[in-house]
């Protein structure tokens, strides 16, 4: 006695979640758009919280790794900012870089909001 099912004559398959995935062609392409851009954002917030300095970085870093949404990215971003090292003049024009990629990303994922440029440490 051998049972030969396919997938569809399995019980609750595929999973009702599966429908409103699928979608029509053009709202796929902007939910991958949107996931691009978020990765992008997530990407520059990395790059600037890997030259945080110690714990504060290390945590920093926790942070953004785990962020699945642009609002969790926008919540950290003073402290982002803020904790960007500004007082070796070696590291000043990385740190301005930073900063500038951090507002420029921040601008383009919420063109209706301010973004909180904390500079501390500079005159």
């Amino acid at each position: 006695m051998s049972l030969h099912l396919t997938l569809r004559e399995i019980p609750r398959f595929p999973p009702p979640w599966s429908y409103a995935c699928a979608g029509r062609p053009d709202e796929r392409r902007g939910r991958i758009a949107l996931r691009q851009a978020f990765v992008q954002l997530k990407l520059t917030f990395l790059r600037a919280a890997a030259d945080v300095p110690g714990e504060i970085g290390k945590h920093l870093q926790t942070l953004v790794r785990q962020a699945s949404e642009p609002i969790e990215l926008w919540l950290i971003h003073g402290s982002l900012l803020a904790a960007i090292p500004c007082d070796l003049e070696d590291s000043l024009g990385q740190a301005q870089q930073h900063r500038q990629s951090l507002l420029t990303a921040l601008a383009s994922s919420y063109p209706d909001k301010k973004p909180i440029d904390a500079k501390i440490g500079q005159a």
